[in-house]
């Protein structure tokens, strides 16, 4: 009959084993790549204050250390929440990323008086202060010709909150 149990739980190879750690390891560093604002968000507290501590350290052997024990951390839990809320943290990156593209992408077109643009932003954020956005405009293009960027930044700035506005409310 112990036989029949045996059978039936298999432990894992020496290989498999391996496998599993070096994909533990991998995650590890890319917690370690982390904002402390976004370690604060997704991981659990023990493991967030040996990251912090991985993050401190900068003599490469006791870094190599900490990762490793960090490591044996995670294979003792379920690791899966590591990789579910680093792989969360990705999208929302990629999703900011993207978003910032976009708004970039109005500006650009903004800037060069492309009259849909207008109406596209007229659409998008109904509640946007078309008179500020022409006189933004009008000032960032004087400053281009100049070489200054403040109006520029200044007018992203405004498209981002007109654009996180009308998220929350639309």
């Amino acid at each position: 009959m112990t036989k029949q149990k045996e059978e039936e739980f298999e432990k894992p190879s020496k290989s498999q084993k391996k496998r599993e750690m070096s994909e533990l390891l991998s995650i590890v560093k890319e917690l370690e790549a982390l904002s402390l604002k976004e370690l604060e968000v997704s991981l659990d507290q023990g493991l967030k204050q040996k990251i912090i501590e991985l993050q401190r350290i900068k003599k490469g052997s006791a870094k190599k250390r900490q990762r490793q024990h960090i490591v044996k951390f995670l294979s003792k839990q379920d690791f899966l929440f590591a990789t579910e809320d680093l792989a969360r943290l990705k999208n929302s990156k990629t999703a900011k990323n993207q978003s910032f593209r976009e708004i970039e992408i109005l500006r650009e077109r903004l800037l060069s008086n492309q009259e849909e643009a207008f109406e596209s932003l007229k659409d998008s954020c109904p509640n946007i202060d078309m008179r500020k956005m022409r006189t933004l405009i009008n000032l960032a293009q004087q400053e281009d010709e100049a070489g200054s960027r403040r109006n520029y930044r200044e007018l992203f700035k405004v498209l981002r909150n007109a654009k996180e506005l009308s998220a929350k409310t639309g």
